[in-house]
């Protein structure tokens, strides 16, 4: 009984000392936001220069992920990278900024950027990364889809080729 009585009395005192302690501390963050240390100017911008509000039409969205593991040359590997966010209906593409990267670059690799299906692809095997035109025009709220392979007959590639981050940067209007 002893015990039990002990423990709860030693509880309740660390609780008082972690309650008031807290107190403390929020009584002095609250002296230091009573005093904020604020530059006002007294200068005034004539009407003149005050131009009226811009009007931004269009956005961007991003989506990445982690590029599959090339182990055999021959085969086509996919990444689907899905629309993020709500893009609105008839927004159109103007640029696509993309990005790709695996832990090596076997010889005869092929990367394709691909919008919607693999049907509508740009080769970007020469540029691990870059900006795209190439889309521009085409409905903003479709998937992108990278495409990754080995030209070769279906032979293991030692090491492997372990994916890293691809990702696009869809801008529309």
């Amino acid at each position: 009984m002893f015990k039990k009585t002990a423990k709860c009395f030693t509880t309740c005192l660390a609780s008082s000392v972690l309650l008031w302690t807290g107190i403390s501390s929020a009584e002095v963050q609250q002296e230091e936001l009573l005093t904020p240390t604020i530059s006002v100017s007294s200068e005034q911008i004539p009407p003149s220069n005050v131009e009226s509000p811009i009007t931004i039409s269009g956005g961007a969205w991003v989506s990445s992920g982690t590029a599959p593991t090339i182990r055999n040359s021959g085969l086509l590997y996919t990444l689907n990278l899905p629309v993020v966010g709500s893009v609105p209906f008839g927004s159109k593409i103007n640029v696509v900024n993309y990005s790709w990267s695996f832990s090596k670059v076997p010889p005869g690799m092929i990367v394709y950027l691909c919008w919607n299906s693999t049907s509508a692809c740009v080769d970007v095997t020469s540029n691990k990364s870059g900006r795209l035109t190439n889309f521009a025009g085409l409905d903003a709220n479709k998937k992108f889809i990278f495409a990754y392979g080995v030209r070769g007959n279906g032979s293991a590639i030692s090491p492997p080729a372990y994916g890293q981050r691809s990702q696009v940067i869809v801008n529309y209007d």
